[in-house]
């Protein structure tokens, strides 16, 4: 039925927006695309996406990149602005008289990346409930990249097919419609986007619960889980866990886990109320299938101006490293989360708090690494004789096989690093594998 399978998807992705953080941080004009509706005569439907997305705001980096030499600007790019600049924008912005027209009323002017990410990577269990799985991971892909990663870049993305109920078969543009606190937020009603409707990959029909998967417990935040209406009633929605939830326990197919992307799913239940209605729109803005040292693992989307562009814009994904801070009391690694906590996304290892010695340390630093859950582990210089019985997962080497190229494995130098809280930024940029990786943009570089 599909292309994917438990080797070219055993992680997808989605990409969340919350209250529209992306369109009011950057993207091109209504007259621009206005423009853009009347040349194009093909691919409507895409168009109509764009339009949606991009039509209610102001958007702060074209009002930079346009009147930077206006108003002395440092940068024609948002991202270089000093904290004395952005902090005048909403009223140069306002005061403008071209650019104050286009504002709404009541506009929040957003001038920062999203402080939480947005990405958020599950690991599917195929061998627990292949069919669920195999309907997520096609809607995640439909309408994304090639799955073939040796094809050749730059091709433009296949539009998802079109389902029995006339929409495109892909969570792309879907919206979180119900949000919990302590329970669950749930999406995947590509259909109605409030609850009501859903559609599988299997000619729209429901499909059966599957067995194995309803054995499986809601013991946990982060649980992934079928949305449905009852038994053998599998659709398209799906739910995430923000506690435990035993209520779902033998009614609902679980078929996977977050393995990061924790802070975005907490940023989400803020906005969540008793009767599950969100206090602000929150958007699957794009999703997909992740490719472990392929695909970045977490981070949001930067739609930088650009003037040769078609659509005025170029999307760039804005890299938030997954590092494992190793520290020796608790106050050290507070330190070093407070240094990276607008630029990573970090998971504390306190070798205080870990009874069993150096090999207990150790096995807590290495199985989220070994789990794709981690990009690298950062060491307090009191820690650093810990790295040194430290070597690459298993599971590295063999993900790096499957990679298209030469030397796809990072060095263990560039995946195991030692650095004091005032340095940890620049260390990650510098020498990590991926402030490496060519075309990849972390957040911390324009610091």
């Amino acid at each position: 039925m599909s292309a994917v399978s438990k080797s070219s998807c055993e992680f997808c992705y989605i990409d969340i927006d919350i209250n529209n953080h992306r369109s009011n941080l950057a993207l091109v004009s209504c007259h621009r695309l206005s423009c853009f509706i009347t040349d194009a005569k093909t691919d409507m439907r895409r168009t109509i996406s764009i339009v949606h997305l991009s039509s209610s705001h102001c958007q702060t980096a074209a009002f930079v990149d346009a009147t930077d030499s206006r108003y002395g600007f440092s940068s024609k790019d948002l991202r270089w602005l000093g904290g004395s600049e952005l902090s005048r924008l909403s009223d140069l912005m306002s005061m403008d008289h071209e650019w104050n027209c286009k504002l709404p009323p009541n506009r929040k002017i957003t001038t920062r990346l999203s402080p939480h990410g947005g990405r958020v990577v599950f690991r599917l269990y195929w061998d627990t409930a292949p069919l669920a799985c195999e309907n997520f991971a096609t809607l995640c892909t439909n309408g994304g990249s090639s799955l073939d990663l040796s094809a050749s870049g730059g091709k433009k993305p296949k539009i998802a097919p079109v389902g029995e109920c006339g929409k495109e078969l892909t969570y792309r543009n879907s919206k979180i419609h119900r949000v919990v606190p302590k329970f669950i937020i749930q999406g995947g009603d590509f259909v109605f986007g409030n609850g009501s409707g859903g559609e599988s990959i299997y000619n729209g029909k429901k499909f059966k619960d599957e067995r194995a998967g309803l054995v499986l417990k809601h013991d946990r935040a982060g649980i992934l889980s079928m949305g449905n209406s009852g038994k053998n009633s599998n659709t398209s929605q799906f739910f995430i866990t923000l506690d435990k939830a035993a209520q779902c326990d033998g009614k609902h197919v679980v078929f996977g886990e977050v393995i990061s992307g924790m802070e975005t799913i907490r940023a989400v239940e803020s906005f969540g109320s008793s009767c599950g209605e969100p206090s602000v729109t929150i958007q699957i803005t794009d999703c997909g299938a992740f490719t472990p040292l392929w695909t970045p693992g977490a981070g949001s989307w930067y739609d930088r101006p650009d003037s040769e562009s078609y659509t005025g814009i170029t999307p760039e994904f804005m890299i938030r490293p997954r590092v494992g801070i190793l520290a020796p009391t608790k106050q050290a690694a507070n330190k070093f989360q407070a240094a990276l906590e607008e630029y990573a996304s970090t998971l504390l290892v306190v070798a205080d708090d870990i009874e069993g010695g150096d090999d207990s340390i150790i096995q807590a630093s290495l199985t989220p690494l070994d789990n794709f859950s981690l990009d690298m582990i950062v060491a307090a210089p009191a820690c650093a004789g810990l790295l040194a019985s430290m070597d690459l997962p298993s599971s590295w080497i063999e993900a790096a096989r499957k990679l298209p190229g030469e030397d796809t494995v990072p060095s263990k130098e560039t995946v195991f690093l030692v650095a004091k809280p005032v340095d940890a930024l620049s260390t990650i940029v510098n020498s990590s594998w991926i402030g490496k990786r060519p075309g990849w943009v972390l957040s911390g570089s324009f610091v």
